[in-house]
Order: structure tokens, then sequence, then C-alpha cells
């Protein structure tokens, strides 16, 4: 199968972590440039969407069951839904009265409890409230799944063990690596944990749903990425067009444009790294200066690449609004709401760069 004719909605809006970061590199890698971020569901015209990690309440505040139906009505027709970490949540059913999710694979985690284990280390990343229980994380880190009878290493940030699903399971947490973090007793992380399913897939109506716990897309672990890259390969194209957004500079005025753009990246990259032990709660999650500066980051050593590309397919309010990016950064500080609408920002930005740079690689194959 032609990888390289897939269509990708990647899902950037309120909710998303940093994660999906990971997944575009991983699909750069393997050829795969056909990717439409999305901050909305509203019309997904692509042959799989893609909800990664962060916060699932903060992303179903944000869809609402309007853009729930949204997605049901994608997977019906045939389309793919790949969720990690915060999106296979999303997309499971596991409790008597669940919250309005996807819900459309019944299911049991293991990680939920009335009563979880006593926390030892990071009490901001142990637990998150549902219902009138807990779901909570005993390990993070790199963890160990089998996957096609095999070990196979990739970390976990959040996501679920799954005991039992109306699926088909295709990784089993198996053991814990030397590089795993213990966020209760060790024993009760293995109790809870190990024999669970990391992976599964499930045919739904027409489409189907590829639901990882663990991130595959890591750029630290190249083995789970050819692993998830394989997955992909099984889904067919159904030949969507795709539109980079904004409009051809070459010559003067693109190396004017991306110098000014870099120089604003280049600043907030700088003021990023100078929050200092800020943290922000944003919905249930924590955010540090860390997050926001792997925005700035990604974005400054895209730009870099393309210093020496002829004629790029820019938007021009980028460097605009990338320089009142960095101006807030400068000036954040602990307020979450400020925090909240920089973490927006930078998406947008790092992935309207994003397309910048894959304009650039389809002009090399023209």
């Amino acid at each position: 199968m032609n990888n390289q004719l897939l269509k990708v909605a990647l899902y950037i809006g309120k909710g998303a972590s940093h994660s999906w970061i990971w997944f575009v590199d991983t699909l750069r890698k393997a050829g795969i440039t056909r990717i439409q971020f999305i901050t909305d569901v509203d019309a997904v015209q692509a042959d799989l969407l893609v909800i990664s990690g962060g916060d699932p309440f903060a992303l179903f505040s944000h869809i609402t069951s309007t853009g729930v139906h949204r997605i049901i009505d994608f997977i019906k027709e045939g389309g793919t839904y790949v969720g990690i970490c915060a999106g296979t949540y999303f997309a499971l059913k596991f409790h008597e009265t669940p919250y309005p999710w996807l819900n459309l694979i019944d299911s049991t985690i293991a990680n939920f409890s009335l009563h979880p284990p006593p926390n030892i280390r990071m009490p901001h990343k142990y637990t998150v409230p549902y219902r009138e229980g807990f779901v909570f994380h005993p390990v993070r880190d790199e963890v160990i799944c089998t996957y096609k009878g095999a070990p196979l290493s990739a970390p976990l940030y959040g996501g679920p063990g799954i005991i039992s699903a109306d699926a088909q399971p295709l990784a089993e947490y198996t053991s814990f690596a030397p590089k795993t973090s213990f966020l209760c007793d060790r024993s009760h992380a293995a109790s809870v944990f190990l024999g669970t399913t990391a992976v599964l897939s499930k045919k739904w109506n027409r489409g189907r749903l590829l639901l990882f716990g663990p991130h595959f897309e890591h750029p630290y672990f190249p083995q789970a990425n050819k692993e998830l890259i394989s997955l992909l390969s099984t889904i067919t194209p159904r030949g969507y067009t795709h539109t980079l957004p904004g409009h051809y500079l070459s010559g003067t005025e693109k190396n004017r444009w991306l110098k000014d753009l870099k120089r604003w990246i280049s600043n907030g990259r700088l003021a990023a790294f100078g929050l200092g032990n800020y943290h922000w709660k944003i919905g249930e999650k924590i955010y540090d200066p860390e997050r926001l500066a792997y925005f700035f980051e990604t974005s400054f050593q895209l730009i870099k690449s393309l210093e020496q590309v002829p004629t790029l397919q820019g938007i021009y309010d980028l460097p605009e609004r990338a320089q009142s990016a960095a101006r807030l950064t400068r000036t954040l500080g602990p307020n979450a709401q400020k925090a909240e609408m920089l973490l927006e920002t930078l998406k947008t930005i790092t992935a309207d760069i994003y397309s910048l740079y894959f304009s650039a690689v389809q002009d090399k194959k023209k």
C-alpha cells in the first residue's frame, strides 16, 4: 500500500498536548506529508483522524456532543480513527455512566478505582477524578509490550491498561524497563498494568478504530514508530485531495519573511526557556515551561531547514502571530488563562510551520 497517498486529519485543538508533534515527525520520516491540522472535527475529509495525547475532558468540552456524532459518522463512512493516550480514553466506554465521549468500545480498564494505591511520587500526574472514582497512572516512561509475539518498548504517559474490550488486542503490557518511573509501589503497578491490553483494533461499520495506550510515535522509540507506520499501511487511501494553506513566496520577499519569522520564534524560544519553575493547571492537566518551549524549538528547527529553499508557500500573518506569541511568553508569569491562550496559539503556529515545511517537500517531488 502506498502510504504517501494517505490523507491524515490531525487534531491539534483544545485538549491536545504537544505529543501530536511526535506523530507528525513519525509520518514525515515515512514520507507521509498529506496532513491537515484541525482544531475542530466539523468537516473531516481524510482517510484517518488522529487524536493523540492530552486531556479527554478538555477534548469533549471543545468538541461537544455535536463533534462526537461527526466523528462517529466519519468512522461509519469508512474512516479510520487513531487514538493515542487521551484519544484512546475518548473512544472507550469503561464506566456504567460514562462521559458522552465516543463510547464505541465496551471495555474495562485496570487503572480506574474508587481507592487507588498510595501515591509515592509526582502527585500532579497520578490521579484524575472520573465519576465517583479516579483514573490513576501507576507508571510513566518506558514500558515493554508484547507485540507480534516479540517485546517492544514504548513510553506511557497516562494511557490506559485495558482488561477486556469488544475489540481485537494487538499488544499487551508484559514488563517494566530500567527507565520505568513508578508513581505507586512497584507491586501495585504490576498488578494493575501487566497482562492488560496496550493496543487494540476494532472494525466498526465501514470504518475502524486503532487505539494505543503507549506512545508508539515517540521519537526515541524507532521500532515502535516502524510498527505504527506498518499498521497505518493497512489503511486504503480513498483519493482525498489535499491543499496546503498560504501563498507562494520567493526571492527577497521569501528571505525577508522567513528571517522575520525565525527572529520571533527564536525570541519566544529563549523566553520560554527562561520561565523557570512556573506550572499551570489547564483543564485536568498540569503544563510546564518545557512544553511551551517544545513548540518554539520544533518551529525553530523546521525554519532553519528551510533557509536554503528557493520557494515557500507562506502564510502572510505568521511572523506577526509569532511576534505576539513571543511577547506573551515574556510576560506570562503564573496566569493559567494566559498560559492556555499561549498554548493554543503555539499549536496553530507550529502546525502552520509544518505546512510550510511540507510545501517545500512537495516542490522537491515535482
